[in-house]
């Protein structure tokens, strides 16, 4: 049977009627065989360019890697390697051979006319999102000098409290949107230590609190470990991450992103976060309120564990915003 690569409408068709693709998650899904048949050369320089990109950290596994059951050759299931789309592409501009050629060539013609026509509608919709949030804005000033009216009707007040309130948020949402999100200036006076050992006193206290099985903490590898010393390196005797906030931005970031637990990670990012902001002084306003209350929390948490790798930076600004703007 032919083997071939087909452009159809802008999609590409691999081995028509011959290459099995696992669809799950919105992603496509090929063992290191199937990719080594896709792109007409041998596995053993597929399994090595997968080993060097998760070497040198372009991808993580933990995103770009599943386990499947599978029927090999023999006719026994064996538990497989499959390998997403990001993976696929990574190997697609590395190896050589006249298919993974002509697959770089569509490959690149689709990244051209997305960047194009991508540009064009995103400068419409940003041009009426300012609009509108202009608009809005205005609004919610008016909103606030209603507050001054005396014979405002209670319920009226009320909703022009709440609507006000949240203005903070709607400036971050609008920062987002028009990549203006920055790094706010944080507290460098740092006066509590996060070590392994602590981090297993916090694990050992949420698990007396919710009654939770012996699997929830028990860690898979080291990867633990290394997302507490990661936020206290230096380079060149400065500190990289050298504010509360950062180094507690990248904490949460990491233990969530690493999975580093059985059972628990999410719990276990959430509370190392906020213990840690708690013992810096950090975790409350001058007022005595949160800095970070409970929604909020957990929407941090969601949102990192569903972003992905490329979006790092983008999350931790998101993180030194919410705590910065408290």
């Amino acid at each position: 049977m032919k083997k071939n690569i087909e452009i159809n409408k802008g999609q590409i068709v691999l081995y028509k009627n011959y290459l099995e693709v696992r669809l799950k998650a919105d992603t496509v899904w090929l063992t290191s065989h199937q990719i080594a048949d896709l792109f007409g050369v041998d596995r053993t320089g597929i399994v090595r360019h997968i080993h060097n990109v998760y070497k040198t950290k372009e991808l993580h596994k933990i995103s770009t890697c599943a386990k499947n059951a599978q029927v090999a050759k023999d006719g026994k299931i064996r538990s497989m390697d499959f390998y997403n789309l990001d993976m696929i592409i990574s190997i697609g501009y590395k190896v050589n051979s006249p298919r993974a050629t002509q697959f770089r060539i569509w490959a690149t013609g689709v990244l051209k006319k997305h960047l194009i026509e991508g540009y064009t509608i995103n400068e419409k919709r940003l041009k009426l999102a300012e609009i509108k949030y202009n608009e809005l804005q205005k609004a919610v000033a008016l909103i606030g000098n209603m507050l001054e009216v005396k014979d405002l009707p209670a319920e009226a007040k009320g909703l022009a409290i709440v609507i006000t309130e949240y203005t903070r948020a709607l400036d971050i949402l609008d920062d987002f949107d028009h990549q203006r999100l920055n790094k706010p200036r944080g507290r460098k006076r740092l006066k509590y230590k996060l070590t392994y050992d602590k981090v297993k006193m916090i694990i050992g206290t949420i698990k007396r609190k919710f009654n939770d099985s012996d699997i929830m903490g028990q860690e898979k590898d080291q990867s633990f470990k290394s997302s507490i010393s990661t936020i206290y390196q230096t380079f060149g005797g400065r500190d990289l991450y050298p504010t509360i906030e950062e180094k507690a931005a990248h904490l949460l970031y990491f233990i969530t992103k690493n999975h580093s637990f059985v059972d628990g990670n999410k719990r276990i990012a959430a509370a190392v976060f906020v213990c840690f902001l708690d013992k810096n002084d950090a975790l409350h306003k001058k007022d005595g309120s949160c800095a970070i209350d409970n929604n909020a929390l957990v929407a941090l948490t969601l949102m990192i564990a569903s972003s992905k790798p490329a979006e790092k930076d983008v999350m931790i600004k998101v993180i030194l915003n919410i705590l910065g703007r408290t």
